[in-house]
């Protein structure tokens, strides 16, 4: 497939700076499209853009923004306004994790706001853009918390869930108008938001992927399927969770995240 032809110049990476989000910018390089990246720390953007640029001929625009901020978003629409963006990756996210009733609020508020609201508004502000030249391509980051019940990460999940069903329903929505949607839904991935959070995923049987490889399935799914899980255990897990009841499902993953986080977010 050719992704520029398919999808125009430019790809606008979320938290395109590290994690699934710089490997998705890489991998999306790979395709000869050119690139937005979008993160807070500008260091960490031009050392990704450099590193992108050394790779593959493309060009990589680094815009500085903080995304829970009406500002940072302001910025993000006003700086991409010169770019014609074919494809939208919104991949910045959030995560806190422990009892629920003890965690921060305005952390889990923030979680809320990233995972859901900026995915939202990300996506119906490009979308206006996309759909009246009946190209263009949505690719959502949900994760297997959000097919399932996930406790300790209760609001996470939610969130998850939300950018899950969201893109099933945009899915059918916007076929017809040449857009395309996929939903990549990662399991256990290495990246800087799981490398300290207070689980020893060791005492789990998640196995961590590298970001390298939920990228590229999540790349050659677009425009093909609706929902990418990376990782055939992965697979299996999202397979058995469609058959298992929310309630048994919800005492099975509190029994093993007890033997695994840290007993002081308990």
């Amino acid at each position: 497939m050719n992704y520029k032809e398919k999808y125009g110049e430019y790809a606008l990476i979320t938290g395109g700076s590290s994690g699934i989000g710089k490997a998705i910018a890489n991998e999306l390089a790979s395709k000869c499209l050119n690139l937005i990246l979008v993160a807070r720390r500008e260091e960490e953007l031009q050392q990704a853009a450099k590193e992108i640029k050394a790779r593959h001929p493309v060009d990589v625009v680094c815009i500085s923004a903080d995304l829970l901020t009406d500002e940072g978003m302001q910025k993000v629409k006003d700086e991409t306004e010169k770019h014609r963006v074919g494809l939208l990756v919104p991949a910045a996210g959030l995560e806190v994790n422990g009892t629920f009733e003890k965690n921060n609020l305005e952390k889990e508020l923030r979680v809320i706001k990233l995972n859901v609201t900026v995915t939202m508004e990300l996506t119906h502000y490009f979308l206006q853009k996309m759909v009246p030249r009946k190209k263009g391509g949505i690719l959502l980051i949900a994760s297997l918390s959000g097919h399932m019940p996930n406790p300790y990460f209760a609001n996470y999940a939610g969130t998850k869930a939300y950018v899950l069903n969201f893109g099933a329903s945009l899915y059918a929505e916007l076929q017809p108008k040449g857009i395309d949607v996929t939903v990549l839904s990662p399991g256990l991935t290495n990246t800087p938001m799981t490398a300290d959070n207070g689980i020893d995923w060791l005492k789990t049987p998640m196995q961590a992927l590298p970001p390298e490889v939920v990228a590229q399935t999540a790349v050659y799914a677009l425009g093909k399927k609706l929902i990418a899980i990376p990782g055939f255990k992965n697979k299996m897990i999202g397979a058995m969770a469609k058959h298992t009841p929310f309630q048994m499902a919800s005492k099975m993953g509190k029994k093993m995240m007890d033997k695994a986080i840290n007993p002081n977010k308990i």
